[in-house]
């Protein structure tokens, strides 16, 4: 192999800007040069090739440089199957708990929220029960009754015509806890941009989903999370 040219070789085969010939034009070439006298020499003289990664066999092709298929391939491997010393797994674990700190402190805002709610509600049927038994009669609260359900019924349906979405409290909950959520990425100034990079290159949005539902207990898509 030390004898051999390698770069005169591709030279002779006309390749110096391709990246991609046939696996047949290379035994030829090595015959044509002399590298080879037999058939069988030259696939020998391949496979040798090969071994030494000056260029990569695939199939009926050969790959010129290696290095750059090397390189697409260590893009397109999943993070989980990449080694334990790589610099993005220790990235996606940093980003990963930095947004679990985020996320469970976004849930514990918007329980005191929805907290807040059930009390100002219990508050104003107290407060009814005061007025209607106590204070006033039946006659003059029910108006004030009727139109507090009504004024209800209307911000459900502007509720839904300005977000398209049913007016549950789910959803509600849902569009809280997206809010604080990107506050506290400001805040904190999380690279969303990075992470979702990161997911990509692991390929588990599912298991990401996931993850946001059993810490939150609210069931959000990846995407939407980091809207």
């Amino acid at each position: 192999m030390r004898l051999v040219n390698v770069e005169a070789l591709k030279k002779n085969l006309g390749t110096e800007d391709k990246e991609v010939i046939l696996y047949r034009e290379l035994l030829e070439a090595c015959q044509s040069i002399g590298l080879a006298k037999t058939p069988e020499e030259a696939v020998a003289f391949a496979e040798v090739l090969d071994q030494a990664g000056v260029v990569l066999l695939f199939r009926d092709k050969v790959y010129l440089h290696p290095d750059k298929v090397v390189d697409l391939v260590r893009r397109a491997v999943p993070i989980a199957l990449m080694p334990d010393d790589d610099p993005s797994r220790d990235e996606l674990k940093k980003l990963q708990a930095k947004k679990e700190e985020i996320d469970l402190l976004a849930h514990k805002q918007v329980r005191r929220i929805l907290w807040t709610g059930l009390g100002l509600s219990v508050f104003q049927v107290g407060l009814f029960f005061r007025l209607t038994f106590w204070e006033f009669s039946w006659d003059v609260m029910e108006p004030i009754a009727f139109f507090t359900t009504t004024t209800s019924i209307v911000l459900g349906y502007a509720y839904f015509l300005f977000t398209s979405r049913d007016p549950t409290y789910q959803d509600l909950m849902k569009r809280l806890y997206l809010r604080r959520q990107k506050k506290l990425f400001k805040k904190y100034s999380f690279d969303v941009d990075r992470f979702v990079e990161l997911q990509k290159k692991c390929r588990s949005p599912l298991d990401a989903s996931t993850s946001i539902k059993n810490r939150v207990g609210v069931d959000l898509d990846l995407e939407d999370a980091l809207r």
